[in-house]
């Protein structure tokens, strides 16, 4: 009984695990991307906040620490808004394949990323250009 309780839980997880197999051929599902969308929006709408100390670490390395302090907090103001604006709108429109493929509405895609472009913008370009050319 025992041994036939173990096949089954093998098999099972074998099968569960197949619809979860991704490799460099396979697009990343709909449902998934969906659910990417929903999340970055719950993120970012919790966290916009943190593109002020975000901004004003920026700005004090690079300029000095009296205007880092003045001209970062006036930019991490403003692209926390753009941030917080972002973050409702894709929780509000997560099940709708706006922009194509779900791609994020601002880069990098959550406050907590490190802003070095990874190339996303133009994987999404790229994709978007195959569709329409094709």
């Amino acid at each position: 009984m025992t041994k036939r309780i173990c096949i089954f839980v093998a098999l099972a997880t074998l099968l569960a695990s197949m619809g979860w197999a991704r490799g460099p051929f396979y697009d990343e599902s709909v449902p998934a991307r969906s659910g990417r969308k929903l999340m970055r929006g719950v993120t970012n709408t919790l966290f916009f906040w943190a593109e002020i100390p975000k901004e004003i670490n920026r700005d004090w390395r690079n300029v000095d620490p009296l205007s880092g302090v003045v001209t970062g907090t006036g930019r991490g103001v403003f692209k926390g808004v753009q941030r917080l604006g972002a973050g409702i709108y894709e929780m509000v429109t997560f099940p709708i394949d706006v922009p194509a493929k779900y791609q994020p509405m601002m880069y990098p895609e959550t406050p907590m990323e490190d802003g070095v472009d990874w190339g996303g913008e133009d994987y999404y370009k790229s994709r978007l250009t195959n569709k329409l050319t094709h």
